[in-house]
């Protein structure tokens, strides 16, 4: 009996080596498929606090949360050099929150309890023709979509906001060509795969259709044209363009603008955010030193709503994220309401290629609400820091304070008695972000 189990190795290795010849003659190459394809890991510690008292009379208090995250991010390589499939898949663990944690998009409201959730964040397919200068490129399935057309993709918080739908982009030398249509939305906070919705009486928007065309003749300049529509419900275009003007070695001259128009369409409901139409426009001009960088900035809205303050909203309805461009949206408050302008003011230096640190400010003033003018603003600090030593690894820290009003329970400036001013409303933000980043192959 002894001999018989130990000749049972025996036999198995002498069948493999039986077989050897035969297997060597085999091909099981995918041709790049799976031979080329990465598996990327990253892990984010990421812990946000706000402090505002803008939402004190509904008994809203601090916002604080603290997560855990891991992605992994899988890329094929290319089939017939042709065709191939990625896929992300999200893992969200919270570690802290308090009562009103779910105002800083972490981790998942589950009826007013914070949940860590997983997720299976994208998959799609994936075409390309051509080559880097000159070619073409489709993707079906879901997948992020940051700063595409007039959608984006929130990349701010622990895992990523997703869309399901097809998308393609044409390349022909400086110019880019780009459209999607997209279904459903993943926000970043949750697991669930939503519809689009009316924001008020929550009907179905069955897609929502968006694109760019961009030029881009060097390197630091680019013009962009895009377009987005909300079926039968809100349509956005906008023009984009920054420059880089080189005046010596050491000196750019940094120029950048942007224009939005909204108009709401047949199905578009006139109680939220403007009556007809909203106009955003911002223009910026700075420059570059060696490693510091600075810049003065200027923005106006005008959004009418009737009963109400109006302002220019940039998504597409509920579960949806829209692009927008422009320093007006804010680390803490949003310079978009109607008859709004703001001032912004910037400055930042790269004291080393692993160091860069920074400093801010948001003034907004000319808005009023029943007669009563609104004034806001916020200023705060930054850094970010990529040791050599520890490759794939970063951390981000920012806070500042921000001063804004009070909301009723409408969602409205809140007033005095006697309707001369308004309640102040103030706070500080931070946040902390540590993130490492590696191939696991």
């Amino acid at each position: 009996m002894l001999l018989h189990h130990k000749s049972i190795p025996l036999v198995i290795l002498t069948a493999g080596c039986c077989f050897m010849p035969l297997a060597e003659a085999m091909d099981y190459s995918t041709g790049g498929f799976l031979e080329d394809s990465h598996l990327d890991l990253i892990l984010q510690n990421v812990w946000m606090v706000n402090t505002t008292d803008q939402l004190a009379d509904q008994g809203v208090g601090d916002q604080n949360a603290w997560a855990q995250s891991l992605h992994l991010n899988w890329q094929s390589g290319w089939l017939w050099d042709t065709v191939g499939v990625d896929a992300s898949w999200y893992g969200v663990e919270k570690l802290y929150a308090n009562d009103a944690f779910y105002g800083r998009d972490l981790v998942r409201d589950n009826n007013g309890h914070a949940e860590g959730f997983n997720k299976l964040g994208q998959i799609y397919g994936k075409g390309r023709w051509g080559d880097k200068a000159q070619h073409l490129s489709l993707w079906a399935g879901w997948k992020e979509m940051y700063k595409f057309g007039t959608l984006t993709s929130s990349r701010s918080r622990a895992t990523p906001s997703t869309w399901e739908g097809i998308s393609s982009e044409a390349v022909w030398d400086e110019v880019t060509l780009r459209g999607a249509i997209v279904t459903r939305f993943s926000e970043r906070d949750e697991p669930e795969k939503r519809r689009f919705t009316t924001l008020v009486s929550n009907q179905q928007i069955d897609y929502i259709g968006t694109g760019d065309v961009s030029w881009s003749p060097n390197k630091g300049t680019k013009i962009s044209y895009v377009v987005g529509e909300a079926k039968d419900y809100l349509l956005r275009q906008g023009l984009e363009a920054n420059a880089t003007w080189p005046i010596n070695d050491k000196l750019n001259l940094l120029t950048r603008g942007v224009f939005y128009y909204n108009r709401g369409l047949s199905s578009w409901e006139q109680t939220r955010a403007f009556n007809h139409d909203a106009k955003h426009f911002y223009a910026q001009v700075g420059y570059q030193y060696g490693a510091s960088e600075s810049g003065i900035g200027w923005s106006k809205t005008q959004a009418s709503l009737d009963n109400g303050l109006g302002y220019f909203y940039w998504h597409f309805g509920k579960n949806t994220r829209g692009a927008f461009n422009s320093p007006a949206d804010g680390e803490g408050n949003d310079y978009i309401n109607d008859g709004e302008q703001m001032v912004y003011l910037y400055s930042k230096y790269k004291f080393s290629p692993e160091l860069v640190v920074g400093v801010y400010g948001n003034y907004g003033y000319g808005m009023e609400y029943q007669d009563v003018a609104l004034k806001e603003w916020e200023y705060g600090g930054y850094f970010l820091w990529s040791p050599a030593q520890i490759k794939g690894f970063t951390v981000f820290a920012g806070v500042g304070p921000s001063y804004s009003w009070k909301l009723t329970s409408k969602k409205t400036p809140s007033l005095s008695d006697d309707k001369r001013t308004f309640h102040r409303a103030k706070g500080v933000g931070s946040a902390l972000r540590f993130e490492y980043q590696f191939n696991l192959f």
